[in-house]
């Protein structure tokens, strides 16, 4: 099995209610270049227990790391509540950052049959990170946008579902379910 080919990275707002978990205002990231999803565990084997045999870990959180080659403006003002405008966003000191259903789909190579694989995270907070902005010297270089984060689990324990696809189109159309995207609101 082998991943390749990251695309197609959407998001929305997260909410929950009584009646569990609701996405709105859908929008699509911008192209992306990485994603990097780590979970991390923690210990809760009894404490104290010296004859125990078995460690127990329990999923704590994933850090995630987005890498784009653009942030849309609808992400800049869903993601990290930035003011936006037709022509460009304001940041300001005051702006937080929420918590987003954020998901993307990848190209899966298994026994020579390629499949669509969509990665759906169902609570995330991203902040943005350090951008490197310099002038073109002898060689190109290419600036891209980062934001890391944590996925945590939302309401009911889930924090990541995959589903897998025959085709990019069924792929692309599950996310943007999931996002509400293309929803009558």
């Amino acid at each position: 099995m082998a991943y390749t080919g990251l695309a197609h990275v959407v998001g929305a707002k997260y909410s929950e209610t009584e009646n569990g978990i609701q996405y709105s205002n859908g929008f699509r990231y911008g192209s992306a270049v990485r994603i990097r999803i780590d979970p991390k565990y923690e210990d809760v084997s009894e404490y104290g227990d010296i004859n125990s045999e078995d460690e127990e870990e329990m999923f704590a959180y994933a850090s995630v790391t987005l890498e784009t080659s653009e942030i849309t403006q609808t992400a800049e003002k869903e993601v990290f509540g930035h003011e936006v405008s037709e022509t460009g966003s304001a940041s300001n000191e005051t702006d937080l950052s929420e918590y987003i259903g954020l998901g993307a789909r990848v190209r899966e190579k298994r026994n020579g049959k390629t499949y669509y694989v969509a990665v759906w995270l169902y609570k995330v907070r991203l902040t943005e990170d350090e951008q490197d902005i310099e002038t073109r010297g002898e060689a190109l270089k290419y600036v891209t946008m980062q934001a890391s984060g944590k996925a945590v689990p939302a309401y009911g324990g889930q924090w990541r579902k995959k589903e897998i696809f025959n085709t990019m189109q069924e792929a692309d159309s599950w996310l943007e379910e999931m996002a509400g995207i293309g929803k009558e609101e």
